[in-house]
C-alpha cells in the first residue's frame, strides 16, 4: 500500500488499540506512533538501530524524495 494508506491504517489501529508498525521497501525502514501520541509528533522513523528512534544520517542513508516515501510499497506488521 501507499505511504498515505499505511499511515491511515496504522492510526487506525491504534484508535482500536492495536500495536503495530509500518515497514516499507527501503531497507531497515520502520514509522510507529510515538509512544506519547496524541501529546507529540505522532509518527517516528525507526531505523536499524533497536529501541532507539533515528534520523537518516544515523543510518548512512540518502536522504529519501518525498517520491520515494510515497511510491515505495508500505505494510502493516503486528507487534508481538
Amino acid at each position: 500500500m501507499n505511504l498515505l494508506n499505511a499511515v491511515n491504517t496504522l492510526l487506525e489501529l491504534n484508535k482500536q488499540r492495536v500495536s503495530a508498525h509500518i515497514e516499507g521497501t527501503m531497507s531497515g525502514t520502520q514509522i510507529r506512533l510515538n509512544k506519547d501520541y496524541p501529546t507529540t509528533a505522532p509518527l517516528e522513523l525507526w531505523g536499524t538501530k533497536l529501541d532507539n528512534p533515528t534520523v537518516w544520517e544515523n543510518l548512512g542513508m540518502w536522504n529519501p524524495t518525498i517520491n520515494e516515501w510515497q511510491y515505495g510499497r508500505w505494510q502493516i506488521k503486528y507487534d508481538n
